[in-house]
Parts: structure tokens; sequence; C-alpha cells
């Protein structure tokens, strides 16, 4: 499978380089923050349930769809050997959602992803050999259940694939001086090492239908900086987009449909669809201090 180039256009660092060279004292380590991942709302623009004949719905028991998302959340610190961490979580199901219905999410259904102590480093922050910056996200799954949960096996498995690849890719990096170095590392080991990441045993295995199904994925990825850093990485992520990434053959891992990157200086929001299975799904996601 090819990787994806991923490029974007960006400026020299700022002019605090001089600052922290001319400084007799490093500044002290930023103040560790909980950042989080959730879904907020959910529509049905079309559902994956149904069956129509001449435009009436005759699926058996109903036409609605039971929708939940599975987030397999990542977190490394590039420099830090070993420091990848890869785990689960499955939201609860929104049941007997309607075509054209929108739902606020809350609870469980918002599958929520908390990563705890990530400090937001600023621009003399990355001068300090002490610190470390922190990547981290998700690879988000948009399901639809069926009779038979065949998806948490493949979840899991992929799971400890992420944090092998992060280890290899990002764990043993050196962290670059500028941001245009910064943002390239970050894309170049999540994408254009795609497949690596995604080499992964199909867990869906054929099931007459009855498996859950999932109607695609998404990867959003934070970098931990705040700050002047932070708002200067936020202007040269504004025009890079998460690559579309066909995953052949299989459903599980589902394809790549979009996503997004951010920083921790403040509350983003993004709006995704997800379409496959013979569906689509368009959820809203929020990240933010937890």
């Amino acid at each position: 499978m090819r990787g994806r180039s991923v490029k974007v256009a960006v400026v020299g660092l700022v002019a605090a380089i001089g600052l922290i060279a001319a400084a007799c004292v490093p500044p002290p380590a930023p103040v560790s923050k909980n950042w989080s991942l959730k879904a907020t709302s959910i529509t049905s623009n079309d559902s994956q349930d149904e069956v129509r004949v001449f435009g009436a719905c005759v699926a058996i028991p109903n036409c609605d769809d039971e929708a939940y998302l599975i987030q397999i959340a990542f977190k490394v610190t590039i420099g830090q050997a070993n420091s990848a961490e890869t785990w689960v979580v499955t939201g609860d199901k929104v049941n007997g959602l309607s075509e054209g219905e929108t739902n606020a999410l809350s609870g469980g259904q918002q599958a929520a992803v908390t990563f705890n102590n990530i400090k937001p480093l600023d621009v003399l922050d990355v001068f300090n050999s002490s610190n470390k910056l922190t990547v981290f996200g998700t690879y988000t799954w948009a399901a639809e259940e069926d009779t038979i949960n065949s998806l948490t096996t493949g979840a899991n498995g992929l799971a400890t694939t992420f944090k092998n690849v992060l280890n290899s890719l990002l764990a043993t990096a050196t962290l670059p001086s500028s941001e245009q170095a910064i943002i390239n590392l970050v894309l170049d080991a999540l994408f254009n090492n795609i497949g690596s990441l995604f080499n992964v045993i199909v867990s869906n295995i054929p099931c007459l239908g009855l498996c859950d199904d999932v109607l695609g994925g998404a990867v959003f990825v934070g970098i931990g900086a705040g700050g002047t850093l932070g708002n200067t990485l936020n202007s040269l992520l504004s025009s890079v987009t998460i690559p579309n990434i066909a995953i052949p053959v299989v459903d599980v891992p589902p394809d790549v449909q979009g996503g997004g990157i951010f920083t921790m200086t403040g509350t983003k929001n993004f709006t995704q669809t997800f379409s496959g299975a013979d569906g689509q799904h368009t959820y809203s996601f929020q990240t933010g201090q937890a």
C-alpha cells in the first residue's frame, strides 16, 4: 500500500530563537493539561439498516440505525523511547436513529477519549532539552450494530500495531527546531508510512451480513503545543487536511475518509461524514481541555 504524500507550506521559526539562546536559565516546564476528544452529535443522512422496495422500507424489525463509535486512541512523546500508548474506547449505541434525524450525544454515546498529563510546549520550551513534545489522537470508526459484534478484536489488534509503529517512528525521533519540520515529522509518521500503520489482520470475517457494519474511519491528530508555538502551528495547519486513504479488499480497518489536526490552544470543533456499507452518518466532534 502506498502512503499519501502530505506537504505543507510553512514559514520560518519566530524570532524567539534568539531569546532562548541568550537566556541564562531555561524557562520552567509548562503545566500539564488533560485534553479530550468526543463526539457531540450525529445525523443519519442515509440509513444503513434500511431496505427499500419501490420506495417503501421493508427492513425487519425496522428501518432505523443503531449507531456507535469506536475510537482507537494513541499518545506518543517524540524522543522518549517506548513512550507510545494505545487503547480502545467504544461508545454507547444511539438506538432508533431514523434517516434525516439529528441527535445530540451525551454520556457514553460521545465515546470520549481523555489524554492525561500533556505539556503544551511553547516556542521557548522546544529549545529546552528536558521538554518533550507529545502527539496524540484517535483513529475513529463509525459503526452500526447488527447481530454479531465482530469489531472489538480488530480494534484492539490495530491498537497494538499503532503502538509498535509509533514507538518506531516518533518515540525514537529527534524533536525538530522549526514548525515546518515538526508538522512534517508528525504527518509523515502517521500518513506517509500508512502501509505499516494499517498492516493488520482482518477481523471482520464473513458472517452472512450479520456482523456490525463500519461506515468509515477518520484520524484526528493533536500536537502538544500551546501559546505562540501553538498559534503559529494553527496558522500553518489551516491549509492542511487529513488525506483520504483507501484500504483495499477489507472492511476492517475502514478507509480513512478525513479527520482533523489541532493543537492545545483552545477548543476546536470538527464535522466528519462517514459513507459506506450502504449508509451515511455525519458526526460533530469537539476537542478541548478535559
